[in-house]
């Protein structure tokens, strides 16, 4: 029996040393086979890189260059997503593409009814692109586009016969309208109060999810809304 010790050792066996000496061996011999796998599949990797660089560098280039291209459409996309986002989310709830009788035997399409707490409000869409110069008592309002302008009948004339007719449906209910412009238009020397846009929406088209409708509004809400379940 051979007696080892961590600080001393009074004798070495060949055989242990020939043990070790193979172990060694089979060690490196593994950390080589390793190394070299991973060396081949790096290898491997880089070389699929290398060969669909090219491809993906020309698809990125084009992805870019298209939209550089389309760059406005896209911002028009763009804004015109979050401004429809936005009227979504005005009012109570809502009535699209209202259709209502204007008291002569026809009817008018409004593009928006919003149920308020205290009432109903008209919106209005309008897209006249371009700088627009208005005013409440002027006939006719002035549209520039470029050097070239064009004049159009004061659209808060219709507002207010289309506010009648809608009145004339739920007589006991508050209603009111506005214009809506979109982003493409300007206003240089400002506007009505009844003209509006994302910017300077009324607060009290405003959601409020605590608002609680009042009995009589919400009876002439149900009316209109038979009206359109009618119109169809």
């Amino acid at each position: 029996m051979y007696a080892y010790n961590c600080h001393r050792l009074s004798y070495v066996s060949p055989h242990l040393v020939l043990f070790c000496n193979m172990h060694t061996c089979r060690v490196i011999h593994r950390s080589i086979n390793i190394s070299l796998t991973m060396s081949d599949n790096f290898q491997k990797i880089f070389q699929a890189m290398n060969d669909y660089a090219l491809p993906i560098t020309l698809v990125l280039l084009a992805t870019v260059f298209i939209v550089y291209l389309n760059r406005r459409k896209i911002r028009q996309r763009w804004l015109d997503l979050k401004m429809h986002h936005r009227l979504n989310r005005l009012g109570v709830k809502q009535l699209s593409s209202f259709k209502c009788p204007d008291g002569l035997g026809d009817h008018f399409i409004i593009d928006r009814l919003i149920l308020r707490r205290e009432g109903i409000s008209l919106l209005v869409f309008k897209c006249y692109p371009g700088k627009v110069f208005c005013a409440d008592q002027i006939d006719d309002w002035t549209q520039m586009v470029g050097k070239k302008s064009y004049r159009f009948t004061n659209p808060l004339y219709e507002l207010e016969c289309q506010i009648k007719a809608v009145s004339a449906c739920v007589p006991d209910v508050p209603v009111d309208g506005f214009l809506f412009f979109d982003h493409l238009t300007e206003f240089p020397k400002g506007h009505p109060d009844r003209v509006i846009h994302l910017k300077n929406i009324p607060q009290r088209l405003v959601r409020n999810k605590q608002d609680k409708v009042e009995a009589s509004v919400m009876a002439g809400w149900e009316k209109l809304l038979h009206m359109k379940s009618v119109a169809k």
